[in-house]
């Protein structure tokens, strides 16, 4: 469930199990219960069972939800985090004789479109990804080569931890982006929602109603809840993608 399918199929095919479990279970009540249970109509059982199961239901929904938003807000904050830091990093290198900040300015200018190229990317972002370790370590070299030929000062301890700096940001938003929900949280909740939409059809045939046109409206619903928790936990592709506007305003600041 956590690939690459298209969100709207995930609705189309989780509304269309909830639909046929729920017909499912319409048809099944008549075959489980005698007749002259039926002529009762003494359907408690079933609404306690079906409010058991749509309140696991919920909770599992909920707990699904509040992962995949904490995530989302995770991969959020890292973005601002590395923003700062490409801008902490360019403001230290006055620090460095004027000499040597016209090159690394350059190569740390190249090294932040990599990474806004990188946060854009809607797929793996490999090649992206590649192209602006290259670039980082290409700036590290040229960072130590220009504090070698300074006097060991606290200037080069401020220089080498913000570019730690840097490397750091890139390896956990690397790690935010790869982080999924368990594969077995988002199958029960699959498994849920068509059991509790085939128990709903299995109440509702005690009461000799359909109730369709409902029970389609609130399948729909859960779907489209489901597809938002699937949504939050793609940071690559979908609807909900997290801005990179600090990343583009700390590579535009560079420019200037």
């Amino acid at each position: 469930m956590g690939g690459q399918v298209p969100l709207w199929l995930v609705i189309l095919l989780l509304l269309a199990a909830m639909g046929a479990a729920y017909e499912a279970g319409m048809r099944l009540h008549p075959r489980l219960r005698s007749r002259a249970d039926a002529n009762k109509r003494d359907s408690s059982d079933e609404s306690h069972s079906l409010s058991g199961v749509f309140g696991l239901l919920a909770l599992l929904m909920a707990f699904a939800f509040s992962l995949a938003l904490d995530r989302y807000e995770e991969r959020r904050g890292l973005v601002t985090a590395e923003a700062n830091s490409i801008g902490s990093f360019s403001t230290r290198l006055a620090l460095l004789p004027q000499s040597d900040q016209p090159v690394l300015r350059q190569q740390l200018k190249s090294y932040a479109e990599a990474r806004l190229a990188v946060g854009m990317a809607q797929d793996e972002g490999q090649r992206d990804r590649a192209r602006a370790e290259a670039l980082h370590d290409a700036l590290g070299t040229g960072l130590y080569a220009a504090l070698a030929r300074s006097p060991y000062d606290a200037r080069t301890t401020l220089l080498a931890q913000e570019f730690d700096v840097l490397g750091d940001v890139a390896a956990e938003r690397s790690a935010a982006r790869s982080a999924r929900l368990p594969p077995a949280v988002l199958a029960l909740l699959v498994l849920y929602c068509i059991a509790g939409a085939g128990l709903l059809g299995y109440t509702v045939a005690a009461s000799g109603a359909k109730h369709r046109t409902p029970a389609v409206m609130f399948f729909l619903l859960l779907s489209l809840a489901f597809a938002t928790v699937l949504d939050l936990d793609r940071p690559r592709g979908g609807i909900i993608m997290v801005a990179q506007d600090e990343m583009a305003a700390a590579v535009a600041r560079l420019g200037t």
